[in-house]
């Protein structure tokens, strides 16, 4: 089970209780007991505290949004530092992931960590102008 709460699993027009939302998202009550201090709406502050099926979408969504961190076009990002850097050199390795994204993958230039990101198979040209490529040891001869 990931570690992310899905919001989709909530009906919008829903009213729940804490124990309510927690077996709906797989969390425990003491999760939702939190967001409610970190600043999930409540509808009534009193027992039993409700929470609107939508404000809880809304709240998990504003939430994992502000966990992204978007890349610039010449950036990997490095599993070590947590936060994109360009790779050593320019040199990635790339290596196909689905049939239509490719991995990159490099040493970060601060930490020489592995840093990776995953590209569209149709954007590869714009970032062949960017970065040196090289065969990744699991993509085809």
């Amino acid at each position: 089970m990931g570690k992310r709460a899905n919001p989709m699993a909530v009906k919008a027009a829903l009213t729940y209780e804490i124990s309510e939302a927690a077996k709906a998202l797989g969390k425990s009550p003491a999760t939702i007991r939190n967001w409610i201090k970190d600043g999930l709406p409540v509808m009534a502050s009193q027992k039993p505290c409700l929470i609107s099926g939508a404000a809880l979408r809304d709240f998990l969504r504003a939430k994992y949004r502000a966990t992204k961190s978007p890349l610039a076009p010449d950036e990997l990002y490095c599993l070590s530092c947590r936060v994109g850097r360009n790779p050593v050199g320019f040199a990635v390795e790339a290596s196909p992931n689905t049939a239509n994204t490719t991995r990159l993958k490099g040493e970060c230039s601060r930490c020489g960590a592995v840093s990776t990101r995953i590209i569209s198979n149709t954007a590869s040209d714009t970032f062949a102008e960017t970065f040196h490529f090289a065969k990744g040891a699991d993509s085809d001869p």
